[in-house]
């Protein structure tokens, strides 16, 4: 999600199967917009936000992931990671509208599947209204509960098809769409690695019939950090 395979690599084909956190999505017409510009717009329509996140910046607590430390710095977070802001005013954040839905409301269809024209309504700042019926941006992420496009979904496929070994590092497969990637390697007698601190859904499927005296060539799985493993592996494929 945060782009930098494509950066890292741009030579190498990159699926990225939750999305990507660098680009808006409107939930009505699936136009992308550009993240920089959303958290321009974001700093000028909500002036006490922005105002805090540079107080937090100044402190330094965005500069450490230890939670011990962000909190000794005035930071605290939420044990999912959110952010813990007391007496925050939410119900007064705005946030912009889409900007294809705003110059050309599209029809959009109701929960009765009835076809209506859309309509997108802004306030004198250009903060997206209530009122409105489309037009509503969010992160080009994959939430829980919703479903990835058929693009990506076949590409994903398409590339697990043409490998010819699988490496999970740092996930748990949690999440089905990763998990059946998975699933469809084993069903393919692709070799599958992983590599994962804590379990992996459906682990014992994957390494159920590779016997004791494998030497990695049929799995791999292996309980550490990435952070301490690739760089060994990079030095390794160096030498």
């Amino acid at each position: 999600m945060d782009s930098f395979h494509g950066v890292a690599h741009p030579h190498l084909s990159t699926t990225e199967l939750h999305g990507y956190l660098r680009s808006l999505v409107c939930l009505t017409c699936r136009n992308e917009y550009p993240r920089d510009e959303f958290q321009q717009q974001l700093a000028k329509l909500n002036p006490a936000w922005a105002a805090f996140l540079a107080e937090v910046l100044a402190t330094g607590a965005l500069d450490t992931e230890n939670p011990e430390e962000r909190r000794s710095r005035g930071l605290r977070t939420n044990p999912d990671g959110d952010v813990d802001i007391p007496n925050a005013p939410y119900s007064t954040f705005r946030y912009p509208a889409c900007p294809v839905c705003l110059a050309n409301p599209p029809v959009v269809v109701d929960n009765d599947h009835r076809k209506t024209q859309g309509k997108v309504e802004i306030d004198a700042d250009g903060a997206w209204l209530p009122s409105s019926t489309c037009g509503v941006l969010k992160p080009a992420v994959v939430m829980f509960g919703e479903s990835i496009s058929a693009a990506v979904r076949d590409a994903a496929e398409r590339a697990v098809d043409g490998g010819s070994r699988l490496l999970v590092i740092g996930s748990s497969l949690a999440t089905y769409s990763a998990w059946r990637l998975a699933k469809r390697a084993k069903e393919n007698r692709i070799p599958i690695g992983v590599l994962n601190l804590g379990g992996v859904r459906g682990e014992s499927e994957f390494f159920s019939d590779v016997g004791d005296d494998d030497s990695g060539s049929k799995a791999v799985r292996l309980a550490a950090s990435a952070e301490e493993v690739l760089p060994l592996v990079v030095e390794r494929l160096k030498g």
